[in-house]
This record gives C-alpha cells, sequence and structure tokens, in this order.
C-alpha cells in the first residue's frame, strides 16, 4: 500500500462576499436604469412616426429630422451598452443630452412652433441621470449643455424673444433643481455604499466564525485530526460506499501503550506531546482517501477504504515501527487492532468493535504489536 500523507486544512475555505469599489457599485445600480431611458429615447420618436403614418402625415422635413434622429440613438445606444464597445456614459449622455435637444428644437421649436416641449425633452434626459444614481457632475454638464443648445437655436429658428427667454429660464431652473438633486442623491448613494460594506464585512465575519465553530465540532483541538463524532459520520458513509462497491475496507484501532504511566512520569505536558506525534505519524502513513481519527483520551482510529486486512496489518506494522522510533522523553510503543468489514457488519461501530477485540488480543499477548481479529462469518 502507498502511502501519501494526509493533507487537513487548518481552516475551512469561506465564500466571503466582495464588496466593489464604489464607481463600479454604482455603475452596477446605474446602467440598467440607463438602458431604460435610452430605450424610453427611442420609443418615444417610434409612436411619432407610427402617429404620423397612422392619422397625420408629418411635414417631409419633420419626417427626415425623427428618421435622423433614430439613427443617431441607434448608433449612440449600440456604442453604450455593446459588450466590448462600451462608451464611458461621462460621454455617451452628454452628447445623447445634446443631439437630442438640438432635434426637439428644429422640430417642436421650428416646425411645430411647439417650444415648451424642448423643456420636457431635456426633463427627460436628466430625469434619467437622477434615476440612474449619476454623479453631480455628469448632472452639470447635460443641465449646462441643454440650456446652451436651446438659448443657442431658439432664437436662429424665428422664435420671438419672450418665448426664447422662457423656455431658457425654465431650463435653467429645472438644470439647478436637477443639479441640487444630484447632490443630494450622491450623498445617499456613499451614506449607503458605507452602510452596505460594513454590512458585508460583517458577514464575512459571521462566515468565518461560523466555519470555525464547525470545524472545532468535528476536529480534536489536540491533534487536530477528526474527532469520534466526524470518524463515525465518514465511516458511515465510506461503509455504504464499500457495500456499494463491492470493494473491501478496513479499520486500524490503536492505543498508546502504558499512557497513564508517561503522564505520571512526564506530566500531561509530555502526554500531550506524545499524543501529537502520534497523530502526525498515523497522518504521514495514510493515503488522501484513508481517514485517521482521535476516537478517545489516547485511542486512534484509522479507516481505509479500498484496502483488505492483509495490507491492513502490513500498514500498521510501518505505523507501529515509527511510533516506536520517535526521538521522545519517554519511549512509545502502541498497540494495534486490525479488522476487516465482513458480511453481517451494518454499521461503523460493528467494524470498530471487532477492530477493538483485536486490539485487546495485542495488548494481552504483551503490547507493542499488531494483531488481527478474526474475519467475521455472520449470515446476512
Amino acid at each position: 500500500m502507498a502511502a501519501p500523507s494526509v493533507q487537513h486544512s487548518s481552516s475551512p475555505t469561506s465564500h466571503s462576499p466582495v464588496v466593489p469599489a464604489y464607481q463600479d457599485w454604482l455603475a452596477l445600480r446605474s446602467w440598467p436604469v440607463l438602458r431604460f431611458v435610452y430605450a424610453i429615447g427611442g420609443l418615444i420618436p417610434l409612436l411619432y412616426l407610427l402617429g404620423d403614418w397612422l392619422i397625420e402625415p408629418a411635414a417631409a422635413e419633420v419626417l427626415r429630422l425623427r428618421l435622423g434622429y433614430l439613427l443617431f440613438w441607434a448608433v449612440l445606444s449600440a456604442l453604450s451598452f455593446k459588450p466590448g464597445w462600451r462608451l464611458p456614459m461621462s460621454l455617451s449622455y452628454p452628447l445623447y443630452t445634446l443631439v437630442g435637444v438640438s432635434f426637439a428644437c428644429l422640430i417642436d421649436g421650428q416646425l411645430l412652433d411647439r417650444p415648451e416641449f424642448i423643456l420636457a425633452t431635456s426633463l427627460l434626459y436628466l430625469m434619467g441621470l437622477l434615476i440612474a444614481k449619476s454623479s453631480l457632475v455628469l448632472v452639470l454638464v447635460c443641465g449646462g449643455l441643454t440650456v446652451l443648445a436651446t438659448a443657442a437655436l431658439l432664437p436662429a429658428l424665428g422664435l420671438d424673444a419672450t418665448t426664447v427667454k422662457r423656455v431658457v429660464f425654465f431650463h435653467v431652473l429645472w438644470a439647478g433643481v436637477c443639479s441640487v438633486a444630484a447632490w443630494v442623491i450622491q450623498r445617499l448613494n456613499r451614506q449607503l455604499y458605507r452602510t452596505e460594506s460594513e454590512l458585508h464585512q460583517m458577514l464575512a465575519v459571521n462566515q468565518h466564525l461560523l466555519a470555525e465553530t464547525e470545524l472545532l465540532a468535528r476536529t480534536d483541538a489536540l491533534t487536530t485530526l477528526p474527532n469520534r463524532r466526524q470518524f463515525f459520520r465518514a465511516a458511515e458513509s465510506a461503509l455504504a460506499e464499500s457495500r456499494a462497491s463491492g470493494r473491501p475496507m478496513a479499520l486500524l484501532a490503536l492505543d498508546v501503550d502504558h499512557f497513564k504511566r508517561i503522564n505520571d512520569s512526564g506530566g500531561h505536558q509530555l502526554g500531550d506531546t506524545v499524543l501529537r506525534e502520534v497523530a502526525l505519524c498515523c497522518r504521514a502513513s495514510l493515503r488522501d482517501s484513508d481517514l485517521a481519527a482521535r476516537i478517545g483520551g489516547e485511542e486512534f482510529a484509522l479507516l481505509l477504504p479500498g484496502t483488505g486486512l492483509a495490507q491492513a496489518q502490513q500498514l500498521a506494522e510501518r505505523l507501529r515501527m515509527a511510533i516506536a522510533q520517535l526521538q521522545l522523553p519517554a519511549a512509545v510503543t502502541v498497540s494495534i487492532g486490525c479488522a476487516e468489514l465482513a458480511p453481517g457488519m451494518d454499521s461503523a461501530d460493528a467494524l470498530l468493535a471487532r477492530a477493538d477485540e483485536a486490539l485487546y488480543a495485542a495488548k494481552e499477548a504483551g503490547r507493542n504489536r499488531v494483531s488481527a481479529g478474526r474475519r467475521a462469518t455472520i449470515a446476512h
């Protein structure tokens, strides 16, 4: 039997939640809403075109402008949201605002003589930024673009000065309101981000503590081997697999000889050292599929799936010799009992009881030896 060492992790792997950077956190919440805003910005002109077709044909110039806007909208949307092409929102949205308001000025202000619709158009763009929790700087830039576009284009469209002043005034007013709202939202976003980060950290700590608690519940603190409870849990699972596959399985019961004498002569500190060294020898002698556990004071059990009785005896003898050669203040020997899973053994307790019988036989024969119990022949 090969004997590579078994690796036992000192701490469990925990999948702690990762808190993204603030800008990444904000983007996760902003982009879905901005997609919706861009979709609305394309749907409205399409509905206008549908109305022009079904209800009242629009002037050819209006039709050309709306089609031109839709073409611009489609290209900018693709550049903004297509993976791998994504424009930064600090560039995409101001361009979207400027061109959108410019088209509104041309269509609503000149051709339809309804300049108040221009304000509604710019309101839609700025509301999109607020809903998507965009930064104060982006809101200020887009608000400034709406004001500049209306102030520059409306007089050139031949509208009277009063109308132009009224529309520009309300654009300035609306841009100011949106800027204040953006500042408030930005502060609330940062506060929400800090709170969420703290909650993530608390969750990570709780997960770590829970994992440590679970580890302690199944691990012997002194030797770091699995404890009795974990051993029987693993043994029952291995027994079921062995029954299903028809493969053999063996178990070694190991006891440190005259352990009380070691404690009496060297104190509990020496006794603890002996147990730790024995545990290291047990671990080093096993394969990855095997399991060593401390099931009592100085008692250990080694579960060997896929191993027959003869192989188990050979492993036990090598382990006995390795422990006898330990360089410690007191001579340390062990007695080991070997047993193999046999018909009629329907539990890990039954297999361990057979190994214990062999262990007692080894002790009665003078200790520091390996003994194998007889193969059981109990019928199903």
